[in-house]
């Protein structure tokens, strides 16, 4: 606990909070022009079309997101050469964990905070009925999981580069990844197609009355497989990137 909080300490002046919330601005901008103005139909689904979008956008954000709070955590470090020091007061795997922990909470608080302002949108917009509470808490959970998969990776490569320019150009990469992969398929086993993975919404577009259906998704075993791979990539990047960590020269 005491290292988290040294986590939390360090990371005070590097304004990690404002970053992480300047890239959500991005998407409640997005959301207040995008839905403006709903039509009949629109309020009918609009709860469950609200799920679909948000997947969609995150697959694109994210990756690039994440890498860079990874990078805010870890180039304090590379820049003051502390790393030396700081394993001289605690173990290289404490040190990584305390990381870890500590991207995962602002992530959690982050998707929270994006929750709560689409819900409270979709209010103000006047969505018919109210959000399903089960598949919302449910997509709030898959979302942390696909998300936190892809900051392990990126804290993986922040930790062991000193050049933070790698992992953002992996991050930038991985958001165009996820872009090539909304074409093509609505799954994944890549750790950048989680958050198609784990969509709960699907959308059917009638040509003829030029209206999107949504829909709550009935998983088939392929995608169900996929969506069981987004918490293997989860165990498998962070217990790679500690290992790493702890091993590597400083």
């Amino acid at each position: 606990m005491k290292t988290l909080q040294l986590e939390f300490y360090k990371i005070k002046r590097r304004k990690v909070f404002l970053t992480m919330f300047a890239m959500l601005s991005v998407q409640f901008l997005w959301g207040l022009w995008e839905l403006r103005n709903p039509k009949d139909w629109e309020l009918e689904s609009g709860w469950r079309a609200l799920l679909y979008s948000l997947s969609l956008l995150d697959g694109i954000m994210m990756p690039s997101v994440m890498s860079v709070l990874a990078s805010r955590l870890a180039d304090i470090e590379h820049k003051g050469n502390t790393y030396k020091q700081l394993e001289t007061l605690r173990s290289a795997g404490s040190l990584y964990h305390a990381k870890a922990i500590c991207g995962c909470i602002i992530i959690a608080l982050m998707f929270a905070a994006q929750f709560a302002f689409f819900i409270l949108l979709g209010y103000q917009l006047g969505y018919v009925g109210h959000p399903d509470i089960k598949y919302y808490l449910l997509s709030y959970a898959l979302k942390l999981a696909s998300n936190i998969s892809l900051f392990f990776l990126q804290l993986a490569l922040s930790m062991f580069f000193a050049n933070q320019m790698i992992p953002l150009v992996a991050g930038l990469g991985g958001s165009m990844v996820a872009l090539l992969l909304m074409f093509v398929t609505t799954y994944s086993f890549l750790p950048w197609g989680g958050s198609l993975s784990a969509s709960l919404v699907m959308s059917e577009w009638n040509l003829d009355t030029r209206i999107s259906t949504y829909y709550y998704r009935t998983f088939s075993p392929p995608e169900l497989a996929a969506v069981i791979c987004i918490f293997i990539w989860l165990i498998v990047f962070y217990v790679t990137g500690r290992i790493l960590f702890t091993r590597r020269e400083v």
